[in-house]
């Protein structure tokens, strides 16, 4: 896949882990024929097999289900750096250091959400040079296999986006730091 390509991925997978109101159910088929510009079959299949499943959902159960599964499932947050550190305040200041390395590769964030948040740093990959998202994913790969694994556990149709987003990394050259080495 090209820049371009990865782009699309990222941006797409960012949007569909999201919250799924209204607006985000509007760009759904956006998603759906962007995704299909991509070269990588594997990828486009699981995307596309989420949306049309998260399509037949009524947004109501929809919204309840994403709530339960990210929102109150400690395991399945979507803040990567929870699982290293909860609430304490080591998880501050690596909060702090992801924003300096988004800052280094240009990506201004905003006060809105935490750097940790995955779909955050999906867009981050969507705009940043290889060079500053292939080390970010490197460190964090473990965390968010960790919420593919629960997500997998409890047979919810996130697993498929989170084993797109491991196919992206693989496209990427992404190799997982080992646990302990940090």
């Amino acid at each position: 896949m090209d820049q371009e390509q990865m782009q699309t991925v990222f941006l797409c997978i960012s949007h569909l882990l999201s919250y799924p109101d209204e607006e985000w159910a509007n760009l759904l088929d956006d998603c759906l024929e962007a995704i299909h510009t991509v070269q990588n079959d594997a990828i486009v299949n699981n995307i596309t097999t989420f949306i049309h499943h998260i399509q037949t959902i009524p947004a109501q159960q929809r919204m309840e289900q994403y709530v339960e599964t990210f929102d109150f499932g400690k395991k399945t947050n979507l803040y990567v750096t929870y699982m290293n550190t909860g609430e304490q305040r080591e998880r501050g200041l690596e909060l702090l250091q992801l924003k300096q390395r988004y800052k280094a590769a240009g990506f201004d964030t905003t006060d809105q959400e935490l750097p940790d948040y995955l779909p955050l740093m999906l867009e981050f990959a969507a705009y940043a040079e290889q060079q500053y998202v292939v080390p970010l994913f490197e460190t964090y790969a473990n965390n968010i296999d960790e919420i593919r694994k629960q997500l997998a556990a409890i047979e919810s149709p996130y697993t498929a986006i989170f084993d797109a987003i491991f196919l992206a990394f693989e496209e990427l050259g992404v190799k997982p730091i080992p646990k302990g080495s940090v």
